[in-house]
C-alpha cells in the first residue's frame, strides 16, 4: 500500500520560536500522522512537543509494525507514555516545570482511520469536496459551547479560546479522546495556528485545488501567515 504524506511547520509572524512539532511515518500497510503544539507562554513548549512526539512514535510504531489490532488502545497508551515521559523530564529538571503540549494523531490502516487527541489541535477529513472536523477540542470554550452558554460563532472569537482543558505534561493522568472513521479522502492534522487564521472553507479549497499534498501543506501555512500568522503553524496531511 502506498501512502502520500506532507509535513509543514512554521514559526509564524509574531512568535520568536516554534513550539510546534509535526511528524509523519509510513510502514508497509500503515501511516502515522502527528501534530503537537507546545503550550505558549509556558516553559519549554518546544521541548514538550518534541519529547511528546518522539515518545509517542517510539511507542506506537513498533506495535503497528507488529500488526496490533486494537489501534485505538495503542494510541491511548502511546499518549499516556508521552505524558509519563514529560512528567519524568520535569521531575529531573525543575526548570521545565509548567511545560505542556497538545497532541493529535491519526493512523491510516486497512479501511479505518483511528484518531486520538488531547487539547485543541485538530483532525479533519476532506472528502467529496467537503471538510469535516473529526476531533472535538478539549478546551474551555468547547465546554461552554456544549453547555449552551456560547455559540460556535462566539467561540471563534472568545478571549479564552486558547485555554485547553487538558494537555500532556501538566498532570499525572491524561484522558485522550479517540475516534474511528472510514479511511476515505484526505486526513489533515493541524495546530490552532492554522485554524485561528484560516477558516475551514478556505482550508478545504486550498487542499482541493492543490496538485499534491506537499503543495497543499505549503499553501496552508502561507495562507495562515498572510492572514496574520499570530501563532506557530503546523500541518500534516496524509492519504
Amino acid at each position: 500500500m502506498t501512502f502520500e504524506t506532507a509535513v509543514e511547520t512554521d514559526t509564524g509572524r509574531t512568535r520568536d520560536i516554534n513550539e510546534d512539532s509535526a511528524y509523519a511515518a509510513t510502514g508497509d500497510d500503515w501511516c502515522l500522522l502527528v501534530v503537537a503544539d507546545g503550550m505558549g507562554g509556558h516553559a519549554a513548549g518546544d521541548v514538550a512537543s518534541e519529547t511528546a512526539i518522539e515518545t509517542f512514535a517510539e511507542f506506537v510504531e513498533p506495535r503497528l509494525a507488529d500488526g496490533a489490532r486494537d489501534v485505538a488502545g495503542v494510541l491511548t497508551s502511546g499518549v499516556r507514555a508521552a505524558n509519563d515521559r514529560l512528567q519524568e523530564r520535569i521531575e529531573a529538571d525543575p526548570s521545565l516545570e509548567g511545560m505542556g503540549t497538545t497532541l493529535v494523531a491519526a493512523v491510516l490502516e486497512g479501511d479505518v482511520v483511528t484518531v486520538v487527541n488531547v487539547g485543541d489541535s485538530r483532525g479533519y477529513r476532506l472528502i467529496d469536496g467537503a471538510i469535516e472536523q473529526v476531533t472535538v477540542d478539549q478546551s474551555l470554550v468547547q465546554q461552554l459551547v456544549e453547555q449552551g452558554k456560547i455559540t460556535e460563532e462566539e467561540a471563534r472569537t472568545h478571549p479564552q479560546r486558547n485555554v485547553v482543558s487538558q494537555a500532556l505534561g501538566t498532570s499525572d493522568t491524561v484522558e485522550p479522546d479517540t475516534d474511528e472513521i472510514p479511511r476515505k479522502g484526505t486526513m489533515l492534522l493541524c495546530s490552532d495556528g492554522l485554524t485561528e487564521e484560516v477558516p475551514d472553507e478556505q482550508i478545504n479549497e486550498i487542499v482541493h485545488d492543490a496538485g499534491d499534498l506537499e503543495t497543499a501543506a505549503v499553501e496552508l501555512v502561507t495562507a495562515a501567515n498572510e492572514n496574520g500568522g499570530s501563532d506557530n503553524i503546523s500541518v500534516v496531511l496524509g492519504r
